[in-house]
């Protein structure tokens, strides 16, 4: 049992390494939100998410593709991502939010990721004005990179390096920089 428990630590961030980063693939799930384009969603999504999606009636599956493409900054800045060996990561983003007034609003997202299969998956986002609380510390160094896409231009994102660090709670957390 023990073995076993070693055996996945060992390769649960092993099988991270190889499949895009979690940032790269929430860059996929905003591109393709944007763009109105729900199949490219549903290849991001986990599978108990995509058999939700594809049950949908097509009015359904419509007025979440315009809610997503209404609620998410155009464009946004990736601040940090966290990826935890439990199979989890979290995406730490920022962006201007144009919505009834003149004025744009600086909106925070908490993206969580899954990794399913060996690929990361978009779970869920959380947005708000308010700075997430992890945001408040100090920004380790090379851990921001800011995604602006023209229209109709794919977005690309430069490779990830990943750090260990404790978490607190005896676990380690591997990091993307």
């Amino acid at each position: 049992m023990r073995l076993r428990a070693i055996a996945l630590l060992i390769l649960l961030p092993l099988s991270a390494l190889g499949a895009d980063s979690p940032d790269a693939v929430y860059a996929k799930v905003h591109r393709a939100a944007m763009a109105g384009d729900l199949e490219e969603l549903i290849k991001y999504s986990p599978t108990k998410r995509r058999a939700e999606i594809q049950a949908m009636n097509a009015a359904s599956k419509d007025a979440q593709l315009k809610m997503a493409r209404h609620l998410l900054p155009r464009g946004y800045q990736v601040h940090r991502t966290t990826v935890q060996v439990d199979g989890h990561a979290i995406v730490l983003v920022s962006g201007p939010w144009f919505g009834e007034g003149e004025k744009p609003l600086t909106m925070y997202g908490v993206v969580r990721m899954v990794l399913e299969d060996g690929e990361w998956k978009f779970e869920e986002s959380n947005w708000s004005t308010q700075k997430p609380p992890e945001l408040a510390g100090p920004k380790p160094a090379a851990a921001s990179a800011t995604v602006k896409p023209p229209p109709g231009v794919p977005m690309k994102t430069a490779p990830s390096a990943y750090s260990e660090t404790p978490d607190g709670q005896g676990r380690r957390k591997l990091q993307v920089n």
